[in-house]
């Protein structure tokens, strides 16, 4: 089943926190507030540094902050920075040799479509849809 990396779940959790919050956070605030393991987050922010979604800020009040509005910021963009390689639904689509049935498959072709649609709304939801209260139904 299409799943969303630890990785990701601590990228999109750091990075709600830090728009909700609107300034500067500490990676021992962040992990606590979600109980996360610190040393795993300070990795992941550094990623998304490096990416420049966040800005580290040292020193005795440092941390990190975001860099722009959460409204410009996409999950694409985020899962991109801080997993390597989208790999898609299927094998296939980056690599045809790793598929003994590549020329019989009959499913190819509607899970290019499934991804395609999956990676449109990746593409289209914003880090600011995750920071507004959700609403159980």
């Amino acid at each position: 089943m299409l799943r969303l990396s630890r990785r990701v779940e601590y990228a999109l959790l750091a990075l709600q926190y830090l728009a909700r919050r609107g300034s500067t956070a500490s990676v021992r605030e962040i992990a606590q507030a979600y109980c996360l393991s610190p040393e795993f987050l300070a990795k992941v922010l550094q990623q998304l540094a490096r990416a420049g979604i966040v800005r580290a800020q040292h020193g005795l009040y440092g941390g990190y902050a975001l860099r722009q509005p959460p409204h410009h910021l996409t999950l694409a963009t985020i899962i991109s920075a801080v997993e390597n390689l989208w790999t898609g639904l299927v094998e296939c689509r980056t690599s045809q040799e790793r598929c003994a049935l590549f020329q019989y498959c009959t499913i190819r072709h509607p899970l290019s479509v499934l991804e395609n649609r999956v990676r449109a709304i990746l593409e289209s939801t914003t880090l600011a849809e995750l920071v507004e209260p959700t609403h159980v139904q």
